[in-house]
């Protein structure tokens, strides 16, 4: 998800299905430069080599979504258009392909890649990126991986799994015996109070085979 925001400019966006090492290709509609989807970069036009900014976005079912965060406002869709979107018109391919998905983690000048498959059987990593430590977590059962910056008052915490259930993944710091967090929120949900929420780092779905396509020097967890 990204931000609209250019500079002193609000764009609008459109795209018309063009593609670009399998990324879609969008234009801003004031001055038809071209950006690329999946790294948010300008590559034609008045603000090329521009970068948009992006904020944390959680990929996830919507019964998943809903059990966590209750209060939520939907944009609703056009009644005409519903039917659409009552599953993925994507799905058959992904089957068909073997189409494997990582999610991404973006920290300040680095990215990284954490497989969905790997984290299976990890649902809680401790790494770094660039010299950044981050936070891992996977929910299996909705398959929902988020990623969150470990530091909490000013101490990195190595945290482990405390239990995976059929909505949340809980999550315990070692080094902060008492508290348990949420793994998809990284909000505290017992123990001590005043506890802060953990930050949610910048992240994105991606397809494991377009990954070295546009960010071709950047690691995969789990792989040489």
């Amino acid at each position: 998800m990204y931000v609209r925001r250019v500079g002193k400019r609000t764009l609008e966006f459109g795209h018309q299905g063009w593609l670009l090492d399998e990324s879609f290709i969008f234009y801003d509609k004031q001055f038809d430069s071209l950006w690329v989807q999946a790294t948010g970069t300008c590559i034609f036009g008045r603000f090329k080599g521009e970068q948009l900014a992006t904020v944390p976005v959680t990929h996830t079912t919507w019964g998943q979504w809903r059990t966590l965060h209750p209060d939520t406002t939907v944009l609703a869709k056009p009644k005409e258009l519903i039917s659409r979107y009552q599953r993925d018109s994507y799905e058959a391919s992904y089957r068909k392909w073997g189409t494997q998905f990582g999610l991404a983690v973006f920290v300040e000048g680095a990215q990284k890649l954490y497989p969905l498959g790997i984290l299976e059987d990890r649902p809680v990593v401790n790494d770094e990126i660039g010299g950044k430590v981050v936070l891992v977590v996977y929910h299996s059962a909705t398959k929902t991986a988020v990623a969150f910056d470990p530091t909490v008052q000013g101490e990195r915490l190595q945290f482990e799994l405390e239990e995976a259930g059929e909505n949340d993944v809980r999550i315990r710091a070692k080094d902060l015996p008492g508290v348990i967090w949420s793994g998809l929120t990284g909000r505290p949900v017992s123990g001590v109070e005043n506890v802060p929420s953990l930050r949610q780092l910048r992240t994105s779905q991606f397809v494991l085979s377009n990954w070295p396509k546009h960010f071709p020097t950047s690691p995969v967890f789990g792989m040489p």
